[in-house]
This record gives structure tokens, C-alpha cells and sequence, in this order.
């Protein structure tokens, strides 16, 4: 069932939405689905006053998809927490997209901002554009990213994005973020998650990174002093499968201890 919600003009303040979820929408009516609670501001508010809604929502939450039209850069948190299901944005949107979310995917067509997926734990997010900083990161005072799940951003991800990402070995779950290129601190406190750069980073790659790799295909414009490089190799095995090329393969980061089993890949030219 697809349900389709737009736009009805351009915000002018932030709109908290994380009730545009199929878990919150499955089962309900249009009339229903209007009356979930938004926040502009400190205003409670109903979605049906800034959407227009109409379709069908499935029964469950994996049987239902939304479709949001309209420029979104100002909704904030769509899809946060969702564990089923699919949701795509046509536009841009705002911050904090599919954060904690569990299952389910999410499509963004155009550009997102700040903290894609920040702490999820399972599903795929794809942005068509580029993403802002912290992408697949750790909250302020979290000590754990994303811990299971896929994110592809075939644009440029802004600073400090894949920070804490952890694998959990437990549970057999391994994050991993794709993307164009890359700013600053590209895995920084990586603890486990596989990042794979097909463009160019801006440096300081995999600071105080513990474990879990990162592929650059591009140019980095400088490797930490606290990476040691090993030796040349050819395509490597990794959780997102093997990852084909020539690399020149780095141990690191030796500030965080005597024997890192974390690994920078640098494609070689």
C-alpha cells in the first residue's frame, strides 16, 4: 500500500516529524494519519497541517510505503526509529533521517542533512545526493553509531561521519557506509564498521580507530603519522564483500594501542 504525503509549502521553521513512520501509519486511515503529532517549535501540532495525505497505508508496517513530496530540508527526523517498511522522500529533507532506525528502508532523491542514520541498528538508507556531517554517527555522549545496517550516499558525506560505528560480532552484524567522497575525520573512533570512499577524503581518515576497515578509491590528502603501512594488496575480503582493486593496506590507529586491528585502504594510482 502507498501512501503519499505532501507538501503543502515551503517551512520556515523546523518540523519535528518523527511520526512519518509505516510503524506509526500502518493500519490507520488518512484521517487518522493527519491527526499524528508534529513539533514546530514548541507547538503540538497535527501532520495533516503541513501535508497533504492521501493512498493507503498497508495493515503492517512492512506493507506500507510512503512517498513525501515537496522540499523538505526543514523535516526534521522522518523515519526515526522505523523498523519496517519503505519511505521515499522525492526532495531534500532535513535533519536525522532514519536515526535508530532498525529495519526497513528509506530513499532520499536529493540531499540530506546532518546525521543520517545516527545510530541505527538494521535496514538501508540510499541518498541520491549528498549527505551533512556525522552521517552514520554516534550522538553527543554515545559511545555507539551505527551497529548494523547499510547506508549509501552516492554524494559527499560532511565531517566526522562513521564515527563509533561497532560491529557486533554476537549478533553477526556489521555496519557498513558507502559514499562519493568524503570530508574530515572520515571513521573517526571506528570500532568495527566497513566504510568504503569511492572519491576523494580530506584527511585524518580512521582517527583513533580501534578496528573495522576503510577503503579510499580516491585521493586522501594525508595519512595519520599513527598509521603504519604494511604492504600492497589486491581485492579484499570484507563484510560488504570483496572490494576489488590494488590498495596499499595501513595498520592503525597506533595511538589507541601497541597491536590496532583496524585497516585504511588506499587505492593505488
Amino acid at each position: 500500500m502507498v501512501l503519499t504525503l505532501k507538501l503543502k509549502k515551503k517551512l520556515d521553521l523546523y518540523l519535528e516529524a518523527d511520526s512519518i513512520t509505516p510503524d506509526n501509519c500502518a493500519g490507520k486511515s488518512v484521517d487518522e494519519i493527519k491527526k499524528l503529532v508534529v513539533f514546530l517549535g514548541n507547538r503540538k501540532m497535527g501532520l495533516g497541517e503541513f501535508f497533504d495525505v492521501k493512498g493507503k497505508s498497508g495493515d503492517k508496517a512492512e506493507d506500507t510505503k510512503i512517498v513525501i513530496e515537496g522540499n523538505c530540508s526543514y523535516v526534521q527526523r522522518i523515519g526515526e526509529k522505523m523498523s519496517a517498511g519503505e519511505i521515499v522522500i522525492t526532495g531534500d529533507c532535513g535533519m536525522h533521517v532514519g536515526n535508530t532506525m532498525t529495519g526497513g528502508k528509506i530513499l532520499v532523491e536529493g540531499n540530506a542533512d546532518d546525521w543520517v542514520g545516527a545510530m541505527m541498528d538494521g535496514g538501508e538508507i540510499t541518498v541520491n545526493g549528498d549527505a551533512g556531517n556525522h552521517c552514520a554517527g554516534a550522538y553527543r555522549g554515545n559511545w555507539v553509531g551505527m551497529n548494523a545496517g547499510k547506508i549509501v550516499v552516492k554524494g559527499k558525506i560532511g565531517v566526522e561521519s562513521g564515527s563509533y560505528m561497532r560491529a557486533t560480532r554476537s549478533r553477526k552484524k556489521y555496519p557498513i557506509l558507502e559514499c562519493g567522497s568524503a570530508d574530515l575525520y572520515l571513521g573517526v573512533h571506528n570500532h568495527g564498521g566497513t566504510i568504503i570512499c569511492h572519491g576523494d577524503c580530506e584527511g585524518r581518515a580512521g582517527a583513533d580507530m580501534a578496528r573495522g576497515q576503510i577503503f579510499i578509491d580516491g585521493n586522501l590528502k594525508d595519512v595519520l603519522p599513527s598509521f603504519k603501512k604494511i604492504d600492497d594488496i589486491s581485492d579484499v575480503k570484507s563484510p560488504a564483500g570483496i572490494i576489488k582493486g590494488s590498495y596499499t593496506q595501513y595498520q592503525g590507529d597506533f595511538c589507541v594501542s601497541k597491536k590496532p586491528g583496524a585497516r585504511l585502504y588506499v587505492k593505488k594510482k
